[in-house]
């Protein structure tokens, strides 16, 4: 095999997977969180007997205070957000959990074609309540391996330190990347930290998903540039939806996330100990189904080992580019011995040109015999004269 093209399609594969990962990523994710904290809240102390009643959302923006001119979040938003939390097992039982698995489906629906990948996700939180994460992917061919054999790709975070591992090679993972992978990865959920991340709550109309009566609560950020609508269940305050616009004017796409299927999910160490967890997401851009997410396997505070965490096995991204450009060298050099110079150069006889053939006369055709002249016949005789 051609390694200058081998190299040439490690690069092509490792640029194509960033991109598709980068763009599955953003589709479940909302971009005005690159800007806030990229870290969930550290896991509650034991609480008190006193504090284990049950207690209202504090509005996190009233710590800043009214004098600045800071709005607060509405009171009837933070019950319906409250009715929420409740619902789905407690703010408590959320912020106990230590170590999460998910094993699920992406399926990346385009115009005329589906491209599904398989992942496994782990969130474990430090002593320090810092939360490390770790996903595998595992992608369709895409044509870029002999055989086309799907491709691995992984991406992990220490809490200080994050690489990526792509097509065998590891590299570190930082800047807008490392922003890209660890924000809206929550080990407990996103509304025990909206306030503290810089969101204000308001509760809008009623409304309706799917013939189900709701209440919507718009989140707005606190710089003002991203709006999102979450649409709770009336009946037992579950999130159905949630909905938001991205891009400029003219180009705005209006983006909707549907949860359902939601399942009780036990602690591994604590049966008496659940969350209840959407399984199914169907993500819809201007009305058209873009992304559905699958949850095969949900698992929490399994005891994941901290190792699983640390650097992927591999060797580095730059060490394999010049071993790539390296063999490279080599065979531009070994195709230029291999050509002969042109001293070296037998030379070549030219093969003599055939000598003109004689021409070929036709045999002349034999003339015709003369015909003989006819004998005058004698004059008949009369009377004997």
């Amino acid at each position: 095999m051609n390694h200058g093209i081998l190299a040439g399609k490690y690069l092509t594969g490792l640029m194509l997977l960033l991109g598709l990962l980068l763009v599955t990523t953003l589709t479940f994710t909302d971009p005005a969180q690159a800007l806030t904290s990229i870290q969930d809240p550290p896991p509650a102390e034991e609480p008190s007997q006193e504090a284990k009643e049950t207690k209202p959302i504090v509005d996190e923006d009233d710590i800043l205070g009214g004098e600045v001119g800071i709005p607060a979040s509405e009171p009837a938003a933070l019950e319906v957000i409250q009715k929420y939390l409740d619902a789905v097992g407690g703010r408590e039982t959320l912020l106990s959990i230590s170590d999460r698995v998910e094993i699920f489906k992406n399926k990346k629906i385009d115009p005329t074609n589906e491209t599904v990948m398989k992942m496994a996700r782990f969130l474990k939180r430090t002593g320090d309540g810092v939360l490390m994460i770790r996903e595998e992917w595992q992608l369709p061919g895409l044509g870029l391996t002999k055989n086309n054999e799907p491709l691995t790709f992984v991406q992990v975070y220490d809490g200080e330190k994050a690489w990526v591992k792509a097509m065998g090679a590891v590299s570190p993972l930082a800047g807008k990347t490392l922003i890209v992978f660890v924000w809206d990865k929550h080990i407990d959920d996103f509304f025990i930290s909206f306030a503290e991340n810089g969101y204000i709550a308001s509760l809008k109309d009623d409304g309706d998903i799917l013939g189900t009566p709701c209440k919507i609560v718009e989140l707005k950020a606190f710089a003002g540039n991203q709006v999102l609508n979450y649409a709770f269940s009336i009946d037992d305050g579950l999130l159905l939806s949630k909905t938001w616009s991205e891009g400029q004017a003219p180009a705005v796409v209006k983006k909707e996330v549907f949860y359902s299927e939601y399942t009780r999910i036990r602690f591994s160490d604590d049966r008496n100990r659940w969350v209840k967890v959407p399984t199914t997401k169907k993500i819809f851009e201007d009305g058209e189904l873009s992304l559905e997410q699958n949850y095969d396997e949900i698992a929490l505070n399994a005891g994941v080992s901290s190792t699983k965490f640390g650097r992927p096995e591999g060797r580095s991204f730059d060490e394999v580019r010049r071993e790539r450009e390296a063999e490279r060298a080599k065979e531009l050099e070994g195709a230029k011995e291999a050509t002969p110079k042109d001293s070296d150069k037998k030379p070549v006889w030219e093969k003599p040109k055939p000598k003109p053939k004689k021409p070929v006369w036709e045999k002349p055709k034999p003339k015709p015999a003369p015909k003989p002249a006819p004998v005058p016949a004698p004059d008949p005789v009369v009377d004997g004269r």
